[in-house]
């Protein structure tokens, strides 16, 4: 079975338990299959995995649970996937869409770190997620994201501002008083220095897609006019969401801890029930070698010599065609590493024969010039020839004008 028939398998196997609900069964395998992949094979794998999941009714789920356990690691996916050209790229990035609109939570915690990545085109693929992410069922309202968003549309690379503009537009649509803050606060900050302009005018844009100009003044004035009341309340807000965050954070804990103590229990559970399993195993093996030899006695009291020749008969010729299979699997050994030496040997002809062609293509070309060489001998030659003719002709025709001169002369 080749690389190609056994993938096709292994993904059919996949959808089969899919499919049937075994979705652990199917992690599994998928963990393998992924796990198994050069660096070259990895992407196409994950795109056949991403493409097969999203047909299946469950996939989404089993999709879901190789991301938060990292077997598809986000960060490292994108990096992978940086080394791509543009179009495969993209092609890859359109295949998150669904999830990220659907389960933008798996995304959004590695958002920040990604969009200010070193690597230009993580940088992009992050932003595109994002784009998927802010058109979804997303809310994004992360003041600390949304402004590593903003400082992009400053980006050595223009694919980068484009879509940090795309990302801000889009996000700016569910989000506009929080945007509309954000823009005209960095706005103020950068408007003094004359190399800003470009960015300016970006926030312009920005704005200008999000809400009409009478809309940002209103926003604006409602942003000075209860700027006191605000800070107030924001200082509270902020206050009591600390407090939240830190008791939502005692509860995960809390139920990571319980989570961990459960799937403890049951492995111990699984390890007891295996420990039984095999003791009630080997009890049964043992009663059976008992009745075995008990049985075996009785049988040899009764069976009769020649029985036992023949029984011996038996013994023997499985023994013999135990030894042939062993030869049989060695021959193919040996013949496989026959043609691997055939092979090899028939890379070397192929590189000594490529070798040669280059010396003949090399001696062509070398010959080529000599014969051109000779050919502008050989011309020289003739029109020196040609000239010495012509010279020698000149002569005899001067010397005949003189001679008949000469004779008109003398007459």
């Amino acid at each position: 079975m080749n690389d190609t028939e056994k993938e096709a398998v292994e993904i059919s196997q996949i959808k089969d338990f899919v499919n049937d609900g075994r979705f652990d069964d199917a992690v599994q395998i998928i963990a393998l299959y992924i796990g198994d992949a050069t660096d070259n094979e990895y992407l196409d794998r994950l795109e056949n995995i991403i493409e097969t999941l999203l047909t299946l009714h469950g996939g989404r789920t089993v999709l879901r649970f190789l991301m938060e356990n990292l077997i598809i690691d986000i960060p490292s996916l994108l990096e992978s996937l940086s080394k791509r050209d543009p179009v495969l790229r993209f092609t890859f990035l359109l295949l998150l869409k669904t999830i990220c609109e659907k389960e933008c939570d798996l995304f959004l915690p590695y958002s920040e770190d990604l969009v200010n990545s070193e690597d230009p085109n993580v940088r992009e693929a992050a932003l595109q997620l994002l784009i998927y992410m802010a058109g979804g069922e997303a809310i994004i309202d992360d003041e600390s994201l949304i402004k590593a968003i903003l400082i992009k549309l400053n980006d050595e690379k223009d694919f980068v501002i484009e879509k940090a503009l795309q990302a801000l537009k889009t996000i700016g649509i569910k989000s506009p008083k929080l945007m509309t803050k954000i823009l005209t606060d960095y706005a103020k900050e950068i408007s003094e220095m004359p190399e800003n302009e470009e960015l300016i005018s970006y926030i312009d844009q920005i704005l200008k897609s999000i809400v009409s100009i009478d809309k940002i003044e209103e926003i604006v004035e409602e942003e000075t006019e209860t700027t006191e009341v605000k800070e107030k309340d924001y200082l509270e807000k902020e206050e009591s969401e600390i407090l939240d965050r830190e008791f939502e954070l005692k509860k995960k804990e809390l139920e990571i801890k319980k989570k961990k103590l459960e799937l403890e229990e049951k492995e111990k559970e699984i390890e007891e029930k295996v420990i039984q399993k095999k003791e009630e195993v080997l009890k049964m093996k043992e009663e059976i070698l008992e009745k075995e030899s008990e049985i075996g006695e009785e049988i040899e009291k009764k069976i009769p010599k020649k029985l036992k020749k023949k029984e011996e008969e038996i013994i023997d010729k499985e023994i013999e065609l135990k030894k042939k299979d062993l030869e049989i699997k060695k021959k193919k050994l040996e013949l496989e590493e026959k043609e691997k030496e055939l092979e090899e040997k028939e890379i070397l002809e192929r590189e000594k024969t490529l070798k040669i062609k280059e010396e003949l293509i090399e001696k062509e070309k070398e010959l080529s010039r000599v014969e051109l060489e000779l050919k502008q001998k050989s011309i020289k030659q003739k029109e020196q020839k040609i000239k010495e003719e012509e010279i020698k002709r000149f002569e005899e025709e001067l010397k005949k004008i003189k001679e008949n001169e000469q004779t008109d002369n003398e007459n």
